[in-house]
């Protein structure tokens, strides 16, 4: 089950609106909302998803509601429907680009993007709608700028041929892409 239907399940099963639930659980009633609708996901391992916890058990234990759970299993059901690799794409990405040197406004302009988009997606704040497609826009763009072949090599460790090096452009890009999607 997906994040959202998992948190929507909650709610319904407490009897809870979205406003119960940001009291309880010192989240604002906006990103509740956001993460209710499917628009926002939080982070994998972020302190959203167990302050959500807190308040679902702490609501199902005022209104005597069963078998909701302990806060770590309720914990787990959240994270279970929570793609880890969009928050290790947006980690790995972010990475990239400091150690790069790059701007959300230069990557956005060669990937065809907005910045502020590329902005969430760097913070987590957003899934990018084709993450395989993004990646390799990025890689192409990174591939274009050859001096930063080294700083790939040696910050990040992207793996190459026997020298450490990439023996194509084309697999440097495949390179990069893979470890931004991190497979």
């Amino acid at each position: 089950m997906s994040f959202v239907s998992t948190l929507n399940e909650y709610c319904n099963l407490l009897g809870c609106s979205s406003k119960d639930l940001a009291e309880r659980s010192g989240i604002s009633p906006s990103t509740l909302s956001r993460y209710r609708s499917g628009r926002r996901t939080p982070f994998y391992d972020g302190e959203s998803i167990h302050k959500l916890a807190a308040g679902i058990v702490s609501i199902a234990q005022e209104r005597g509601v069963e078998g909701i759970g302990t806060e770590e299993e309720v914990v787990s059901e959240l994270l279970s429907g929570i793609n880890h690799s969009s928050t290790s794409f947006s980690r790995r990405l972010d990475a990239l680009m400091r150690k790069l040197q790059i701007s959300n406004v230069e990557m956005a302009r060669q990937v065809a993007v907005d910045p502020s988009y590329l902005s969430r997606i760097r913070n987590g704040r957003r899934s990018p709608a084709d993450p395989q497609g993004l990646a390799l826009r990025c890689a192409e763009f990174i591939v274009a700028r050859r001096q930063d072949r080294d700083l790939l090599r040696d910050a990040l460790q992207v793996p190459g041929d026997d020298d450490g090096h990439a023996r194509s452009d084309e697999e440097a890009k495949e390179l990069i892409a893979r470890w931004l999607l991190d497979r």
